[in-house]
């Protein structure tokens, strides 16, 4: 814990802090669990949905997508496969959370070259689990190359009458902890990742280690509890383990807890009380309900195999107290424990928008990666992963469409720009499908804020004016801060995580036709809304359309040879930031913007 805060924990409590209380706040006002330098700036944010463990945004009368990134950084650069898988396990159980079921991967990974573990950690678990990873985006660099940025965004499908909160709502509910049992693994992974990767606590001790096929079941399970209405309020055991799950669902209701140790499930028996606090093992839930209801919940996950306790009673003072065979481990305010110290914000005024130069990123064909993904398991893939944006059915005729992207190459010339361009992209591939933009879900990736505040401020100020210009808002997001190695940064790269709407009818596949280059070579924002127009008219009208930022990539090519498509193009010279799209189609497009035919797709 950092000095500062360590003098507001001793003011707070009015006496020096226990070992246990030490270890607890540690874990609790760490960056990654209490986003102590991006609060203020989030809640700037221009904000949509119902906000829980993961963001929840309505489709239609009957639907809505739970959507959220999230990073697993520091654990994928010290044990790349275990990092990595349950990086993907962790953000698919805050999409569980919200009652939905998951149904989609994606990923964004930046790298120094591909990492096999990383890769094979991410295939392996959302293979096992039957989730299909249906797209991504692939970054090499030697930028990050001790510092690996592993992001995943996981979606799912709820009903709009199936919603569950994260939080407790009344005095005498109790807090059920099922899945699998708790062992050392990822004791203090939180803290961990928090700091830079030459820290004391980088070590293989802090990553977590996955089980699919518990996550399976887990899915399974949690998800038969909502149908039979037993789950009143959920949280992911996710960074902080049973401690963070606990005090953040009572200190949500305003309430408090009683917490008993000795009743959650142990794989290691001669655990520490505050290890079992604190540990970060994977595949578990806790699930808010009435006394009566734990009962069920408790058979339900025996059914599945899984391991379960009633962990905790919810009473109505804000007291947080931990107990081990009744001994008092630990007892502090709630709200203390749940709000960590927030850093004061830094004002940031853009400055225009700069000539980029060209910052390459290594050219490889990201089909040799995400052709170990299985993206059509569930059979709701309308768009395979190669052209940008997914699209996903849901049975019958609503649909949705997913893609992440980010632009570290602009804005490690120009932080704040870069990261509204990245923005404003984002729409382009959307719209591309035919999708409306819905939401935003983002991964701010940053080095040290302590050094460097006008860079973060730099960042958020342009998501906040990004999101307002386009007037797509913020559901859901993730800060991994500390991205360095002996002080060493990586690139500012905020990624975006869109959703859009989309009927999975119309979605155009490519096909034999002409090519023809659309738009400017060169970026002016106030041209962007126009380009937007042209794009969603271009879509409905039956275009299969590129909108990426470098106009044709191997991964685009080798792409189009999987529908069995040859691609002749004499591509036009762009700037690194520009206003052009590929269209295909077999009449020339009748549109406000420069048009010039470049080639043709033959069979």
């Amino acid at each position: 814990m950092k000095l500062r805060y360590l003098d507001i924990l001793k003011r707070e409590l009015g006496r020096e802090p226990t070992f246990v209380e030490l270890q607890a706040f540690s874990v609790m006002w760490s960056e990654h669990c209490g986003y102590s330098h991006t609060k203020k700036y989030i809640k700037k944010l221009p904000k949509t949905g119902f906000e829980g463990n993961a963001g929840v945004v309505n489709l239609d009368d009957y639907y809505s997508i739970a959507f959220k990134i999230e990073s697993h950084n520091h654990p994928s650069a010290i044990e790349p496969y275990n990092g990595a898988a349950t990086g993907v396990g962790g953000i698919i159980r805050d999409v569980l959370a919200m009652g939905a079921r998951p149904t989609a991967i994606f990923d964004s990974l930046h790298m120094a070259r591909i990492i096999d573990g990383i890769i094979e950690g991410i295939a392996d678990y959302g293979n096992s689990i039957g989730v299909p990873t249906v797209g991504g985006e692939l970054r090499i660099s030697p930028l990050y190359e001790h510092n690996p940025l592993v992001n995943v965004l996981a979606a799912g499908v709820v009903r709009n009458d199936m919603l569950v909160d994260s939080k407790a709502t009344r005095p005498g509910q109790v807090i059920v902890v099922f899945g699998g049992a708790t062992g050392r693994d990822g004791i203090h992974g939180a803290s961990f990742a928090s700091e830079d990767l030459t820290g004391e606590k980088a070590t293989k001790l802090s990553i977590q280690v996955g089980d699919p096929f518990a996550e399976k079941m887990l899915i399974e399970a949690f998800l038969k509890m909502v149908e039979e209405g037993l789950v009143e309020g959920a949280q992911d055991l996710g960074a902080g383990g049973v401690l963070s799950a606990t005090s953040e669902l009572v200190a949500k209701g305003g309430l408090g807890a009683i917490v008993h140790l000795d009743r959650v499930p142990l794989r290691e028996p001669d655990m520490e009380p505050w290890e079992i606090l604190i540990s970060e093992s994977q595949e578990r839930m806790a699930v808010v309900t009435s006394p009566e209801k734990a009962v069920r919940i408790l058979e339900i996950a025996k059914e599945h195999l899984l391991f379960g306790g009633v962990v905790a009673e919810v009473i109505k003072d804000p007291i947080y107290r931990v107990l081990y065979k009744d001994q008092l481990v630990m007892e502090v305010p709630v709200q203390l424990l749940a709000n960590a110290p927030e850093e004061e914000i830094v004002e940031y005024k853009p400055g225009e928008i700069p000539k980029f130069d060209t910052l390459k990123f290594e050219e490889v064909n990201a089909r040799e990666v995400f052709e170990q993904y299985d993206h059509m398991v569930g059979t709701d893939t309308v768009l395979p992963p190669g052209f940008g944006a997914a699209v996903m059915r849901i049975k019958g005729n609503s649909g949705y469409s997913l893609v992440t992207h980010s632009r570290a190459d602009l804005a490690i010339q120009d932080t704040y720009w870069g990261t509204f361009i990245a923005v404003l992209e984002s729409v382009r591939k959307t719209l591309a499908v035919g999708a409306t933009p819905l939401a935003i879900t983002n991964c701010v990736n940053y080095g040290d804020p302590d050094v460097d505040p006008a860079g973060l401020s730099a960042m958020m100020t342009a998501l906040k004016d990004a999101c307002e210009f386009s007037g797509v808002p913020v559901a859901s997001g993730n800060a991994s801060l500390y991205n360095t190695y002996r002080g060493k940064p990586i690139p500012p790269t905020l990624v975006v995580g869109m959703l859009g709407r989309v009927d999975p009818q119309k979605v155009v596949k490519p096909g034999p036709s002409r090519v023809f280059a659309v738009g400017w070579p060169d970026f002016e924002l106030e041209r962007e809304k126009e380009l937007w127009k042209v794009i969603k008219k271009l879509a409905d009208e039956g275009s299969f359309i590129l909108a990426s930022s470098h106009l044709l990539t191997k991964t685009h090519v080798e792409s189009f040879k999987e529908f069995g498509l040859k691609i002749d193009l004499k591509l036009l010279k762009v700037e690194p930031a520009h206003q052009m799209i590929l269209v295909f189609s077999e009449k020339t497009p009748a549109v406000s913007v420069p048009v010039r035919e470049i080639g043709t797709v033959s069979r």
